[in-house]
């Protein structure tokens, strides 16, 4: 009530002449083209939803691309591009959420806090079900993801009480711990770098405590917790695609009508900054356009099922889990932090764009600077 009120009084207090309003529309009809642009982009490069550590070889002691190497003439197009489209979708986005389209909608649809609970419940049950009966039937054992092998017989069995306890809400907490002990034995065999490819499975048993504790605030703490750190892990593998592109290179060459006539160097960096632009656009915008770029991301991994198969289904089960509570119950409020209800569009889309070059910059000195404390300090 308190959002939707502030909506209306946005409006009284800023109620455009008509000549503004009519400029206001005609940059709307504008602002679609790049926007649909970006839209379209979500169903090109679906092999950045096939996480390439589970199919192909990979070394991660060795170092990254050198960033001379990696900062070249078609990367710093891709990042002027992506920057642009960042800011157009920004500005459709504010001017959505200043105008109250389908606010009332967005604003029911957020309620559905039970109903995303229940279905990260059945998704955590099922996955963790699912990994216990694989490795029964096929006699492969890994922590959480499938190149996370282990030849340690107890590993099935705390799955299988994970997967258990997601039946009733009295022993949904327990998955917390369970899932505590199969990451600290995956860091402890694979180390901590490797691992942080998963840092979403923190998120997603910090989500069954938080939710299991019948206090508003400790409710949302377990949303913002798991839509953020799941935005994190997406972009942590996107700069992959930049340091190791090398690791795709024989997937797709296996699979070469992927490509569409680019030169596999050029699809990794667009790769990248598709994803960049999808996980920014879905951690920073307000607007029920957040459900609309959930649903086509959520589809992406869908899709990739139909290409690579049982691994891809159980791998990214929770992935697809957490994008449709995204879709249903639709973003936190901690997202209003980012608005600038006192500026105007341009000014916030500019700002929404400083962002984005803040965090594609950060995210590669993290991803180096990590690696460079993680792995190479660790050989020396």
């Amino acid at each position: 009530m308190m959002i939707s009120q502030n909506l209306r009084d946005d409006r009284a207090e800023s109620a455009p002449s008509s000549k503004t309003g009519r400029r206001l529309k005609a940059a709307a009809v504008w602002t679609r083209l790049p926007f649909l642009t970006l839209m379209a982009s979500l169903l090109f490069p679906i092999t950045t939803h096939a996480h390439i550590k589970w199919f192909e070889a990979y070394d991660i002691t060795r170092p990254p691309r050198d960033p001379a190497d990696v900062l070249t003439p078609t990367f710093v197009w891709f990042f002027v591009i992506s920057a642009i489209l960042i800011y157009v979708f920004f500005l459709v986005d504010r001017f959505a959420f200043r105008r109250g389209i389908l606010s009332g909608l967005d604003e029911r649809l957020r309620m559905f806090d039970s109903l995303g609970v229940l279905i990260m419940r059945a998704a955590g049950g099922l996955f963790f079900l699912s990994v216990f009966v694989y490795g029964q039937i096929f006699g492969v054992r890994f922590y959480l993801t499938p190149e996370l092998l282990t030849d340690a017989v107890w590993v099935p069995w705390v799955q299988l009480l994970i997967g258990l306890a997601a039946i009733h809400p009295r022993t949904t907490p327990l998955m917390f711990p369970g899932i505590l002990i199969l990451y600290g034995a995956a860091i402890a065999q694979y180390g901590l770098f490797h691992v942080l490819d998963y840092m979403v499975f923190l998120a997603i048993g910090y989500f069954y405590l938080a939710t299991s504790i019948r206090n508003p605030r400790w409710i949302k703490s377990g949303f913002v917790t798991l839509f953020a750190v799941t935005g994190i892990n997406f972009m942590w593998l996107a700069v992959e695609k930049f340091a190791y592109p090398y690791w795709t290179f024989p997937l797709l060459e296996k699979n070469p009508d992927l490509l569409m006539g680019i030169d596999p160097q050029t699809y990794m960096n667009l790769a990248g900054f598709v994803e960049m632009m999808i996980i920014f656009t879905l951690l920073g915008a307000v607007s029920v356009v957040t459900r609309l770029i959930a649903f086509a991301f959520q589809m992406l991994f869908v899709l990739a099922i139909f290409k690579f198969g049982l691994i891809d289904a159980i791998g990214h089960l929770m992935i697809i889990a957490i994008l449709f509570v995204l879709v249903i119950r639709g973003p936190t409020e901690a997202r209003y932090i980012l608005v600038l209800r006192e500026k105007s569009l341009q000014m916030e889309a500019y700002f929404m764009t400083g962002l984005y070059y803040f965090a594609v910059v950060n995210a590669f000195l993290i991803y180096y600077g990590l690696h460079s404390f993680l792995i190479d300090v660790g050989h020396h």
